[in-house]
């Protein structure tokens, strides 16, 4: 028995209400600035370049010699690739590109996202596929919820029916949700209303944070958003192809790491199982 957990418990439940005071205060504020927040944010829609996503099919393949490999893109605009011209430039096909050299196995890829997506929109989009089949799942969500200063509480109550239904539409695979975008960091906006996304973006990231560690199946990306005016586009907005780069490096990277975890574990497992079968088979012999 866990006799430290009533006070483990007592403390996560004391920074979520924390966390929720600072959001209600976040609320207050933003709402006494809201005018000019406004004004702002009608202006900066105006001013703000529009760019696409790719046209090509949103998948492929990175032959290899060894066992193959099936991966997943989902979310918003920085999983869609606004702004790139292929899909296999995009982070999840760049991705499949440095797995592919790096451990020179089969990639099969494939991106499911949308431009605009909110993670109520991600989780209606996951609802709509009969099966995930993939080995790792990669996430890129939040920036779409900080323009909407969702709540932080219907922020996680949305990350939760996430990663329900990615664990209930696939099979064990391996789930990596990148970082909330730094918004506040985005060269198209300025202040106040940089401040206003920045803090907000702080409250989200922190509920994902808190969402993930409290899930052993899930992991967050070790590394956050390059937020440099040379890793942005024209817009100011999303992410130029030297960010990919360096973000899907980073995912691949991490992928492999865990999966050598996850093998070493199962290894383990089998082992454990292995040895406690042959000790029941010699029990039942002796008995015999």
């Amino acid at each position: 028995r866990d006799l430290h957990y009533p006070l483990r418990r007592q403390r996560q439940m004391c920074i979520r209400d924390s966390h929720y005071l600072i959001s209600l205060t976040g609320y207050f504020l933003i709402g006494c600035f809201f005018p000019v927040l406004y004004l702002q944010g009608m202006w900066l829609r105006k001013k703000v370049m529009r760019l696409l996503p790719p046209k090509d099919p949103p998948e492929g393949l990175c032959p290899g010699q060894k066992q193959g490999l099936k991966i997943i893109g989902l979310g918003e605009s920085t999983m869609a690739g606004v702004g790139i011209p292929k899909h296999s430039e995009t982070l999840t096909g760049l991705t499949a590109s440095r797995l592919n050299a790096m451990t020179d196995r089969s990639i099969e890829w494939k991106i499911l996202a949308e431009n605009g997506l909110t993670i109520e929109q991600l989780n209606e989009l996951i609802k709509k596929q009969d099966y995930l089949d993939a080995e790792i799942i990669m996430v890129a969500i939040g920036g779409n919820n900080v323009f909407k200063l969702t709540s932080t509480w219907k922020w996680e109550k949305q990350l939760k029916n996430c990663l329900f239904l990615l664990q209930t539409k696939s099979r064990d695979p391996l789930i990596i949700f990148s970082h909330v975008p730094p918004v506040g960091h985005f060269p198209a906006i300025k202040n106040p209303l940089r401040l206003a996304f920045g803090f907000w973006r702080y409250l989200l990231q922190s509920s994902l944070n808190r969402v993930i560690h409290s899930n052993l199946q899930v992991h967050l990306l070790d590394e956050d958003f390059p937020t440099i005016r040379e890793y942005f586009l024209e817009d100011g907005i999303h992410p130029a192809p030297l960010a990919y780069r360096l973000w899907a490096e980073a995912l691949a990277r991490q992928s492999i790491k865990l999966l050598e975890k996850q093998t070493v574990i199962d290894l383990e497992t089998d082992h454990y199982s292995n040895n406690t079968l042959n000790l029941q088979h010699a029990v039942v012999h002796s008995l015999c």
